[in-house]
């Protein structure tokens, strides 16, 4: 049997996992890397901040809760993952100008924002999540402005 050599989104995309891999959230482990010119430049996982007790031991009340995945994200003291690495790359002065993010998990409308605005072009999840219709018309209007490119991409995990 030939194997064929994995493409490039497969490729970032499992660099992506292996970040969720690293996540501390009770929740949903999801994890972001960022690709400029061909090179991976920072990845993340979603979680708590060094210092302040993991999600996973008790240090996020919210996503101890019962509250609907998507919403109430006032009180969440974790990070999102594309939140981590736009971060990441802002504090080692990498710049993310015409890069493209690769995610597990479709970006809430606050990291396409986020990710919008540190220049970013495109996000590829694998992953979907719908949020609230209200969200939903948001988000649609925040594509409409041809700024990002929003694609869903499905991968076997084998």
């Amino acid at each position: 049997m030939m194997v064929l050599p994995k493409s490039d989104t497969e490729k970032y995309m499992s660099v992506a996992r292996d970040a969720a891999r690293l996540s501390n959230c009770c929740r949903r482990a999801v994890g972001a890397v960022i690709v400029s010119s061909g090179a991976v430049i920072v990845s993340a996982s979603n979680g708590t901040l060094e210092g302040v007790t993991p999600c996973n031991e008790g240090g996020c009340a919210r996503c101890d809760s019962d509250v609907m995945s998507g919403g109430s994200y006032e009180p969440c003291l974790c990070t999102h993952a594309e939140q981590a690495t736009v971060a990441k790359a802002a504090r080692y002065g990498i710049s993310t100008e015409g890069a493209t993010m690769y995610c597990t998990l479709r970006p809430c409308l606050t990291c396409a924002k986020i990710c919008l605005e540190a220049g970013i072009i495109g996000i590829i999840y694998e992953e979907t999540i719908r949020f609230a219709s209200d969200v939903e018309s948001a988000y649609e209007s925040l594509l409409q402005s041809n700024r990002l490119r929003l694609t869903f991409q499905s991968y076997s995990q084998s």
